[in-house]
């Protein structure tokens, strides 16, 4: 039994549809795409207006040409850690010589079934007073909030005990590696000496 071919009518119908089709998906994407322009040049015009009006007249802005800061201020590091060992050492090691005496300190979240994580901190921490590491009292996994939320409760605790309060506080994952805080920045921003404090557990 052989196929029958289309009808003139039926052809033209199919082709119709096709073309209607195709339009309405032209159609779309070309709207789709008219936030995307509008952005586009939202920025192209932005950067014409400061090239050629802003940056005429002043200087850009840069780490080096920062003005002093009105409050000055030491950062909190913040480092949830689940099973870390394999990486927490090597990038509190790495923080330690990229950021040199920046005031700053560390404060590492591990939980009490993870030794492996504890011992690894624990050894660099005991020699730096810059880094604290706060054991959860509840097993681990949790979730990062939780870790992250016994970070800020020992941090406001150090601020209460030392009478101070943190400029800003950073998130950090111990596989991601610091960047270098210049000492010319270091300066502009006025960061206060970090006090010296011994190694301790926060729970």
């Amino acid at each position: 039994m052989g196929v029958k071919p289309l009808g003139a009518g039926t052809a033209a119908l199919l082709v119709a549809v096709h073309h209607e089709i195709l339009l309405f998906a032209a159609v779309g994407l070309a709207i789709g795409g008219l936030d995307d322009l509008l952005i586009d040049l939202l920025y192209f015009g932005r950067k014409a207006w400061r090239d050629l009006v802003i940056y005429g007249r002043h200087e850009r802005m840069t780490a080096p040409g920062l003005p002093q800061s009105a409050r000055p201020g030491k950062i909190a590091v913040f480092v949830p850690a689940w099973q870390e060992s394999d990486v927490i050492a090597a990038m509190l090691g790495h923080a330690r010589a990229s950021w040199g005496d920046a005031p700053y300190r560390i404060f590492i979240g591990a939980y009490p079934n993870d030794a492996a994580t504890i011992d690894a901190v624990a050894d660099l921490a005991c020699d730096d007073a810059r880094m604290m590491l706060c054991i959860n009292d509840r097993p681990g996994p949790t979730t990062k909030a939780d870790c992250l939320n016994l970070l800020w409760r020992a941090m406001r605790a150090e601020e209460e005990q030392e009478g101070f309060r943190y400029k800003a506080v950073l998130l950090h994952d111990a596989e991601q590696v610091v960047t270098v805080v210049f000492p010319e920045t270091r300066r502009k921003l006025r960061i206060m000496p970090s006090p010296t404090r011994q190694f301790s557990v926060a729970a």
